[in-house]
């Protein structure tokens, strides 16, 4: 779920900084690497099982979310990167908390294999 936030985070603050960089599937795409990289970075420095794939969906979710706001709030303001944000977040971390529990079954399961071989 952290994963996500950041990639949620660093779509809006590019929003903000540039709104036509940020906007549609290249706002999305922001959302998603950044997510996935830093899920990648806490799965190594941590050691603990994060899901990569449940970062970059709930990513993915939050950032659609948090850029159609951009249809009734002004694109690119300091009320679209808090408002946005939030509704983003509202939808994209749950998801990510949903999708989160793969990572431990996927964790069980390479561990199972190994200790049957």
């Amino acid at each position: 779920m952290l994963a996500t936030t950041i990639g949620l985070l660093a779509m809006l603050l590019v929003g903000l900084m540039s709104w036509p960089l940020a906007r549609g599937v290249s706002g999305i795409a922001i959302g998603l690497i950044t997510s996935t990289m830093f899920a990648l970075l806490l799965r190594k420095k941590l050691g603990q099982p994060i899901s990569i794939v449940a970062s970059g969906i709930g990513a993915i979710v939050a950032c659609f979310f948090a850029i159609s706001t951009a249809e009734i709030l002004p694109p690119g303001s300091l009320q679209s990167f808090f408002q946005g944000g939030l509704y983003g977040a509202a939808f994209g971390v749950p998801v990510a908390a949903i999708l989160s529990p793969l990572a431990l079954m996927e964790h069980r399961r390479v561990n199972d294999d190994s200790v049957s071989n």
